[in-house]
């Protein structure tokens, strides 16, 4: 059996089904063909959450138990605060332990420091001897630095605490893992070290078939050469620290300085209503839409890649997989310098990269792009060119190579 411990929720229907968030429903999928049923049965094991409608601002995706291969064990509830979790905490140990004793493979990462299912799940693996796959996605000690930056005293004071305790838990987790799988090289400069089987692996959840076609790249490349507006696309949960302000700012300050440009939004969050309060006071209604939620999916990804810019502006370091999606689109990049779009970006070379926070230099790159559409057209032919080496069959065809390597290493151990 292999064991998924996350704090990323599901919704049950019925003994059979369970609902997950669209992206995320893909990426167990992928997961589930990779293993190629080598360990079992694929179980994930997470918090339930109660009622109907989205799931983390997406909508949601069906995965039944016989059909897709896939279980889900609830060891706790989506509604919990940390104080719930703590209460509860022997009931989590007690299931994640049941889990473990079950299991060939306990994958687990951090979520949420202040409800750990996925370390307490770890741990239980760990404790039972199974072969264990540790995930960390982003640099939460930096992204956390970046953004507490400027605040008051008691919000830098916190957040230097978090980071210490996280980074304890991830150096201990990282130091145990039979693989520790660490997305971006600044992950590895703070953890690396301390892994005695460290791989660098880009989680994302697009498919070989969702690249677009060198014909639709041409075609794209023909259209910003013909002098059409350039269509700029900013994707994902609309909150805070995503910086959706900053690329509004942006493209609107690039139409104000004479750049035929559009901006779409699609996403959902608790920041839409400010979003749209501030496209409103940049007379900004007229080339700025919101397109709301979408599924994710190939529809998505075609629709993603009628666009000619991606834009990503975020607080602080992120790695979204929605950076993928722009990259199988065949979308030119413009964003913030955060270390894992700057590794992406020189990676692929189809970027253009700003400093953080500084959206009039990301404007001033924009009227660049409008102005030179030869390289416009570049970036997008580099993009596409790079899309393949980072669709998810290949990237997770990598990890379950790498696992079987593990698993094998500790049975032979």
């Amino acid at each position: 059996m292999y064991t998924l411990v996350i704090s990323v929720p599901f919704r049950r229907m019925n003994d059979r089904v369970c609902e997950v968030a669209g992206d995320w429903g893909k990426s167990i999928v992928l997961l589930r063909d990779s293993l190629q049923g080598r360990f079992g049965p694929l179980v994930i094991a997470a918090p339930e959450v109660a009622g109907d409608g989205l799931i983390g601002s997406q909508i949601p995706m069906p995965l039944h138990e016989h059909e897709d291969g896939v279980s889900f064990v609830r060891i706790g509830w989506s509604h919990w605060r940390a104080r719930d979790f703590w209460r509860h905490v022997r009931e989590v140990r007690s299931r994640c332990a049941d889990l473990a004793s079950q299991s060939d493979v306990i994958h687990a990462g951090i979520n949420d420091l202040w409800r750990p299912y996925s370390v307490v799940g770890f741990s239980a693996g760990w404790q039972a001897n199974r072969t264990t796959v540790f995930v960390l996605d982003t640099d939460i000690v930096l992204q956390m630095e970046q953004l507490s930056a400027g605040r008051g005293l008691l919000s830098r004071v916190r957040g230097r605490v978090h980071g210490s305790l996280y980074s304890r838990v991830a150096r201990k987790a990282v130091s145990r893992a039979d693989l520790a799988l660490l997305k971006g090289q600044a992950l590895h400069d703070r953890y690396g070290r301390y892994a005695k089987n460290a791989r660098d692996f880009y989680d994302t959840s697009y498919s070989d078939s969702d690249v677009i076609a060198s014909q639709a790249v041409e075609g794209k490349c023909d259209e910003v050469g013909g002098g059409s507006a350039l269509r700029c696309l900013a994707l994902g949960r609309l909150v805070p620290y995503k910086g959706v302000d900053h690329t509004i700012r942006a493209v609107a300050d690039s139409a104000a300085a004479g750049a035929a440009i559009t901006l779409d939004i699609i996403g959902a969050g608790p920041e839409e209503s400010a979003l749209r309060r501030l496209v409103e006071q940049l007379n900004a209604s007229a080339f700025v839409r919101f397109l709301g939620v979408r599924r994710y999916g190939p529809e998505l990804l075609r629709e993603i890649s009628s666009y000619h810019v991606f834009m990503f502006t975020p607080g602080g370091e992120d790695t979204p997989r929605a950076l993928f999606d722009g990259l199988a689109g065949g979308c030119a990049l413009a964003a913030y310098g955060i270390p894992f779009a700057r590794q992406l970006a020189e990676r692929c070379n189809h970027g253009v990269i700003v400093a953080r926070g500084d959206w009039k230099g990301l404007s001033a790159s924009l009227v660049g792009l409008h102005r030179d559409r030869a390289r416009l057209g570049s970036l997008m032919r580099s993009a596409a060119a790079a899309a393949p080496e980072h669709s998810a069959e290949t990237w997770y065809r990598r990890r379950a190579e790498w696992t079987f390597e593990a698993h094998e290493r500790r049975l032979r151990g």
